[in-house]
């Protein structure tokens, strides 16, 4: 008779309740290991406020695209944008305006919104700007090297499904300049901000103001914004806020620099023609020096100023016309330099004579020089009666009997030098209404 073999338990029941007992009391020893162990609150350290952060960042962006735009009433949500500016700068030889700035941007998301009772009243959350949408904000007349994107700074999301993005900025714009007035020129200059992919974009209005504000403007030492506007300009696919800003230059430094020297040209010019005839080699003198130094101020003109159509600037125009003024007033010394100096054979014209021994002479303060030239030709006689009134009274020179009818040289150089003095004393007045004119025309 076979028997069949016994089956050995490996552990008995003996065992198994001690095994059960060890493994119980593992468990109790593990923390956090029982189910009866209390949720933390935000009264017990602060951690409740993280995890309520947690579960509303998964409940919110569990299926979020961020390609996607955004919904608000059912419609694509619109974008608000305000324009805060903190310095400027405009490149005049490039015709470009530099904005430093901040952007600050909103839109609505009908589908992020939460109950803050719910969440431990968490009213508003901040995210990174990579893991939402937000608009391609660009400028439209950038003149960059690169493409003007923001700067991905973080996002504040409220309860209400409000987006707040404040992004920092460097536009760099063409501008179309004026320079006619230089340097007490305005500019205005355009900003062209907005979006290719977004139609509704408007400007936001905080405190019934424009959403443009400067008041907190880092001052410039060249530029102060006196004026700004803020304009929506709706297209088919795109739209764009227009902010105009028109900058005055701070002039008080070229008044030194531009206006003191042109005084002192002018009057230097003018004071030539006060010198007395025979030295028209200084005034010739004076005239060149003035010649290179007003050509000095042109070049330096040409390399501070850019080349503008028909935009010339006034300050530039009466540096110009000064040159062209003291080219005539070399030629005209030339002329009277000629006339005091040169050795006349003739008299002057009696209808010249007549008008400088005239009211037109005493008009020009030639009475005096008149008086002067009559004493030296009643000199010029006397002295030709006493040389030929001799005891024999055979002159030895039948010609020159009548010493009264033929003047001596000197008393018709002293005539030529009388009209090269009226001259001088004409052509003085001339170029002092000249340069009156020019003055008031160029407002120098």
């Amino acid at each position: 008779m076979t028997t069949s073999p016994k089956i050995k338990t490996l552990i008995s029941g003996r065992g198994m309740l001690r095994l059960l007992g060890i493994f119980v009391l593992f468990a109790v020893s593990v923390p956090g290991a029982t189910s009866d162990a209390a949720p933390k609150t935000a009264s017990s350290g602060g951690n409740g406020n993280v995890n309520a952060l947690d579960r509303l960042h998964a409940g919110l962006f569990i299926n979020y695209d961020k390609h996607s735009q955004p919904l608000d009433n059912g419609e694509p949500s619109a974008v608000n944008m305000s324009l805060t500016i903190n310095f400027i700068d405009i490149d005049e030889m490039n015709g470009k305006m530099t904005t430093h700035c901040w952007l600050s941007i909103r839109w609505m998301d009908e589908r992020r919104t939460w109950q803050p009772q719910e969440y431990e009243n968490i009213t508003a959350i901040h995210l990174r700007a990579s893991e939402i949408w937000k608009p391609q904000i660009t400028l439209f007349n950038g003149a960059g090297d690169e493409d003007s994107f923001l700067v991905d700074t973080q996002a504040i999301l409220t309860h209400d499904g409000q987006f707040l993005w404040v992004p920092p900025a460097v536009y760099t714009a063409y501008c179309n300049l004026n320079m006619i007035n230089w340097p007490h020129d305005e500019q205005t200059c355009k900003l062209k901000i907005g979006s290719w992919g977004v139609r509704h974009i408007n400007a936001d209005y905080n405190k019934m103001e424009k959403g443009l504000d400067y008041d907190g403007l880092m001052q410039s030492t060249e530029w102060q914004i006196i004026s700004g506007d803020t304009k929506f300009v709706p297209q088919d696919y795109y739209s764009y806020l227009e902010y105009t800003l028109t900058a005055q230059r701070r002039s008080n430094m070229y008044t030194a620099i531009i206006y003191t020297p042109a005084a002192c040209f002018v009057i230097l010019a003018l004071s030539a023609f006060w010198l007395p005839p025979h030295m028209g080699g200084e005034k010739i003198m004076i005239n060149g020096l003035l010649m290179i130094v007003v050509s000095s101020f042109l070049m330096y003109f040409a390399q501070l100023l850019p080349v503008l159509a028909n935009k010339t600037p006034l300050v530039v125009v009466f540096y110009s016309y000064t040159l062209l003024l003291l080219g005539i007033s070399t030629i005209v010394e030339v002329g009277v330099l000629y006339l005091a100096t040169a050795k006349h054979k003739r008299r002057v014209p009696d209808c010249l004579k007549k008008l400088l021994h005239g009211k037109f002479g005493s008009w020009l303060f030639l009475s005096h020089f008149s008086s002067e030239a009559e004493q030296q030709t009643d000199k010029n006689k006397e002295m030709d009666e006493h040389v030929y009134d001799n005891a024999d009274g055979d002159p030895s020179e039948p010609l020159d009997i009548n010493p009264s009818e033929v003047p001596s040289s000197r008393a018709i150089q002293f005539e030529w030098a009388l009209l090269a003095t009226a001259v001088d004393r004409v052509t003085f007045v001339a170029f002092s209404l000249t340069f009156l004119i020019l003055a008031i025309v160029c407002h120098v």
